[in-house]
Order: C-alpha cells, then structure tokens, then sequence
C-alpha cells in the first residue's frame, strides 16, 4: 500500500527534522500561497526569528530536498549577516 502523500507543511517538517543546530531552531507553518519557514536563536530574546516562504509548486521539484538545502543555508546566512550591529561599511563610521 503506498504511504498518503503528504502536505506541503508536512513535507518542509519532516525536512526540517534533518537538520539540527546547537544555537538555531527552525519551525514552519502554514501561509498562503505556501509554507513559512522560521528560524530562531535558541538563545531567547536576542535576536528577532527570521522567516521565509516556500510557494507549493517549489515543493513538486524532483531535487527539493537539495533546493530546501541551499534555501535554508542561504537564508541562515542572511540571517547571520543582518545581526552584525556595526561593521566598518556603516555610514558615519
């Protein structure tokens, strides 16, 4: 018998469950038009959790698994690079 096709939420969470940070927590949820990515501190009230968006059709792509990849580590660099609170490229510096 063939396993149920799984929903676009539940296909990114079980995606989500491969990967594992000691300072990063990574949810999604629902949004229209497609799934809602979050990742956080672990760290409580630091930093502000960063989120993107899956659009369902991404989630039909035969190499998802490896486009979820480099999405993610994409966006965990952003995210990184938006916590630096002064660099010398500021204006005024």
């Amino acid at each position: 018998m063939p396993a149920p096709d799984l929903s676009s939420l539940e296909k990114i969470q079980a995606e989500l469950r491969r990967y594992e940070h000691p300072l990063l927590e990574f949810g999604a949820v629902e949004h229209p038009g497609g799934v809602q990515v979050s990742i956080s501190l672990k760290v409580a009230d630091i930093l502000e959790p960063y989120a993107f968006v899956i659009p369902h059709r991404d989630l039909q792509d035969p190499r998802y698994g490896w486009r979820f990849q480099n999405l993610l580590f994409n966006y965990i660099h952003d995210y990184m690079i938006e916590t630096f609170t002064h660099t010398p490229h500021h204006i005024g510096t």
